[in-house]
C-alpha cells in the first residue's frame, strides 16, 4: 500500500481506519504548522500576552522571558475587535421561511417552520454563542460553530476553536475541502460513558496528536479524539464517511450522505483563495508590532533620560548631601556652581508617530475611534443625526453584516436537517418556541417541508435608539406622527421606555392578529368583545378573509371569519327594541261608552292681536 493510499481512511476497514486517520492528521500537523503559529500569534496580539500555546495545557502559560510585565502596551487590535463585535453581533437575526406561491397548507407550515427555527435558536442559545464566534472571526479570521446531537434528541450549537479544525490546503484551494478533522481532548471517564463497549481501548489510549499538546503537567485525564468527515464524491458516491477514533480503536463509523459538514463557518473577510479567512488581527498586525516597538523605545528613553541631571565640575567642593528635594534647601559649594539640566527625554516625533499609527489602524479596519471610546462626534446631538452617523459608519461593515446574517441562515438549515434525521430515526421530535405569553410546543411532523418548498430570509431584529438623546428624538417623532398620546409622550420624556409604551399601543392590533391566526390556523373561535377594537378587527378580518380565500383555506375556517365579522357588526350596531304596534283609536274606547255623546273640543284662547280664525 502506498503512503498516499494509507491516508484514505474512508476506504479503510473499520479495524484499521483509526491508523489512517491519525497518520493523516499527523501529516497535516507537520506540514501546516504555519497555520497553528498564525493562530497563536493572533491570540497573543489580541490578549496582549505571550502565551505558550492554544491547547488545554498551554493556553494559560506565559513565556517569562518576554518581560511582559514591564512592557508598555497600546492594544489597538483588541480595541477594534471588541468594538466591531459589539456593533455587529448585538443584532439577533431571525430566519423567516417563505413559500413561492404555495397554498394555505404550505404557508401554514412555513409559519410553523419559522416558529420551529426560533425555538431551536432558543434551546441551543445560539444568540449567546454567536458573538463569541464573531469575535473568533475577528481575531483568527475564522469562527466555527458545530451543530450536532449531544444527547438523546438534544441539538447543540457548540463553539469550536479554529485550531481544532484540520484540513488539507490543497483540497481547499477553491474554498471547500472534501474532508475535515476535528481534534479534541475529551475526559476519559466521559468518553467511556459515551462508548461503554470501548472501555478497554479508551483506558489504554495515551497517544498525543499534535506537537504542542500536553505541554507541562496537569491533573486532567484526557484522551485525544479525532472526529472525521469525508463528503461523498457524487450523488451516487459511496465514499461518504463519518468516524470518531482514538489512537488504538475506531469508536464508531457510519456512512455520510450529506452535502455539507456539520459546521457553520464565519469569516471577517474571505481570502482570494483557500478556506481560511482574514481577521482584523492579521490586517493590523504590522501596525500593532510597530506601535509596540515605538512604545518600548519611549519607555526606555523615559527611564534613562526623563530625570533631571546635575552637572558638577571636577574639583569643585560641592556637598552631595545638599543636593536633595528639601524645600528652600541650601547648597554650599566652592569653585564652579552645580547646574541642573532638564533633558528632552523623548523626541516629540515618537509620540506623533504612535498617534498617527493608532489612528491609521482604525481607518484601515473601518472603525471610528469615537465608537471605540463610546463617544459621539461633537455637534451630533439629535437622535436623527446620530442615526444618520450610525448608518454611514455601518456601510463599511455591510459585507460583514451580511455574512453574520448568512451565518444564522446556515445554522437554521443545519438544525432543521438534524431535526429531520432525528424524526426519521425515532419517529418523533419537538421543540419549544417562546412567544409573548407562553411557550408553544411545535412538533416536527406538523412543520416538515422539503428544501425545494421554502426559502429562508433573514430579518434582523430592529431596536430603538439606545442613547438617551436618540430615544428622546424617537419620542418627539412618534408624538409628531400621532402614533402615541400626549400623556404617554410626557411620561416617556421622563423615562424613555419606548418598548413598554409601544407594546401597549400595539395591544389592540396584536389581539386581532392573534384571533385571526387562531381562526385560520387552528380553527379556534373567539367571540368579539366590546372592549376590542372592533372597527380595526372588521377591517383586518375582511382582508384576511380575502387572502385566505385566495389561498384555498378550508371553508370551515372561512366561516369562522364571516361569523366573527357578523357578530362584531352586531355589537357595534345593536338593533333597537321592538315598539308595541299602535292600535286603532276606536278600538281603545270602552264599549260601554259607544252610544254616549262626544264632547266638543275646547276652542283655543283668542287674542286681540291674533284673533282666532274660523
Amino acid at each position: 500500500m502506498s503512503k498516499q493510499k494509507s491516508f484514505n481512511w474512508w476506504d479503510s476497514t473499520k479495524s484499521d481506519a483509526h491508523e489512517s486517520v491519525f497518520a493523516a492528521v499527523a501529516f497535516l500537523d507537520k506540514n501546516q504548522q504555519y497555520a497553528n503559529q498564525d493562530f497563536l500569534r493572533y491570540a497573543k496580539l489580541y490578549g496582549n500576552s505571550d502565551i505558550v500555546g492554544l491547547t488545554s495545557s498551554s493556553y494559560s502559560r506565559v513565556d517569562s522571558s518576554s518581560s511582559q510585565m514591564s512592557r508598555l502596551t497600546l492594544n489597538v487590535i483588541k480595541s477594534c475587535c471588541d468594538t466591531v463585535t459589539a456593533k455587529i453581533a448585538k443584532n439577533k437575526p431571525r430566519p423567516y421561511f417563505l413559500t413561492d406561491g404555495g397554498d394555505w397548507s404550505m404557508q401554514r407550515r412555513a409559519k410553523q417552520m419559522t416558529k420551529f427555527a426560533s425555538g431551536m435558536f432558543y434551546k441551543t442559545r445560539i444568540y449567546k454563542t454567536a458573538p463569541r464566534i464573531f469575535l473568533d472571526a475577528c481575531v483568527f479570521g475564522l469562527g466555527v460553530v458545530k451543530i450536532f446531537e449531544k444527547d438523546n434528541q438534544q441539538i447543540t450549537a457548540e463553539r469550536v476553536l479554529p485550531c481544532e479544525i484540520m484540513f488539507d490546503d490543497a483540497e481547499a484551494f477553491y474554498g471547500s475541502p472534501r474532508q475535515i478533522h476535528q481534534v479534541k481532548y475529551i475526559d476519559r471517564a466521559v468518553l467511556k460513558g459515551m462508548f461503554p463497549d470501548k472501555k478497554d481501548e479508551i483506558e489504554n489510549s495515551n497517544r498525543k496528536v499534535r506537537n504542542d499538546l500536553g505541554v507541562g503537567l496537569n491533573l486532567a485525564d484526557q484522551v485525544p479524539v479525532i472526529e472525521s468527515w469525508h463528503l461523498q464524491s457524487g450523488p451516487d458516491g459511496t465514499d461518504g464517511r463519518h468516524m470518531m477514533s482514538i489512537d488504538n480503536a475506531v469508536l464508531f463509523m457510519e456512512d455520510y450522505e450529506k452535502e455539507t459538514f456539520p459546521f457553520v463557518f464565519l469569516r471577517w473577510t474571505d481570502r482570494l483563495m483557500g478556506f481560511r479567512g482574514t481577521g482584523i488581527a492579521e490586517e493590523l498586525m504590522g501596525i500593532q508590532l510597530e506601535i509596540n516597538r515605538l512604545l518600548k523605545t519611549i519607555q526606555l528613553s523615559m527611564r534613562l533620560c526623563s530625570v533631571p541631571k546635575v552637572f558638577v565640575e571636577n574639583g569643585s567642593k560641592v556637598v552631595m548631601e545638599h543636593i536633595n528635594n528639601e524645600i528652600g534647601g541650601i547648597i554650599r559649594y566652592t569653585g564652579q556652581k552645580p547646574n541642573y539640566e532638564a533633558i528632552n527625554a523623548v523626541p516629540v516625533e515618537l509620540f506623533q508617530q504612535v498617534d498617527r499609527l493608532y489612528s491609521r489602524a482604525y481607518e484601515m479596519s473601518g472603525i471610528s475611534a469615537l465608537s471605540a471610546q463610546s463617544k459621539k462626534p461633537s455637534g451630533l446631538d439629535s437622535g436623527k443625526a446620530l442615526r444618520e452617523f450610525s448608518d454611514i459608519e455601518s456601510e463599511r461593515f455591510a459585507t460583514q453584516q451580511q455574512q453574520y446574517e448568512q451565518f444564522f441562515v446556515e445554522a437554521a438549515e443545519q438544525m432543521i436537517d438534524l431535526a429531520k434525521d432525528i424524526y426519521d430515526r425515532d419517529g418523533s421530535f419537538e421543540t419549544v418556541a417562546p412567544n409573548q405569553k407562553n411557550i408553544e410546543r411545535i412538533k416536527w411532523k406538523d412543520v416538515k417541508m422539503s428544501k425545494d418548498e421554502y426559502a429562508i430570509q433573514i430579518f434582523p431584529t430592529s431596536s430603538l435608539s439606545k442613547t438617551p438623546s436618540g430615544r428622546l428624538q424617537d419620542v418627539q417623532e412618534l408624538l409628531q406622527a400621532g402614533f402615541i398620546a400626549r400623556e404617554d409622550g410626557l411620561k416617556l420624556l421622563d423615562f424613555p421606555d419606548l418598548e413598554a409604551v409601544l407594546n401597549i399601543e400595539n395591544a389592540a392590533s396584536e389581539d386581532i392578529d392573534m384571533m385571526i391566526e387562531a381562526m385560520i390556523e387552528r380553527s379556534e373561535y373567539f367571540s368579539p368583545e366590546p372592549y376590542q377594537n372592533l372597527i380595526l378587527g372588521i377591517r383586518k378580518c375582511q382582508s384576511s378573509y380575502l387572502r385566505a380565500k385566495m389561498n384555498k383555506v378550508p371553508e370551515k375556517n372561512l366561516e369562522l371569519i364571516r361569523r366573527w365579522i357578523s357578530e362584531a357588526e352586531t355589537v357595534l350596531n345593536p338593533t333597537l327594541p321592538e315598539q308595541p304596534e299602535m292600535q286603532d283609536p276606536g278600538m281603545m274606547l270602552d264599549p260601554g261608552m259607544m252610544g254616549a255623546p262626544m264632547a266638543n273640543p275646547e276652542l283655543p284662547p283668542q287674542s286681540d292681536i291674533l284673533p282666532f280664525a274660523q
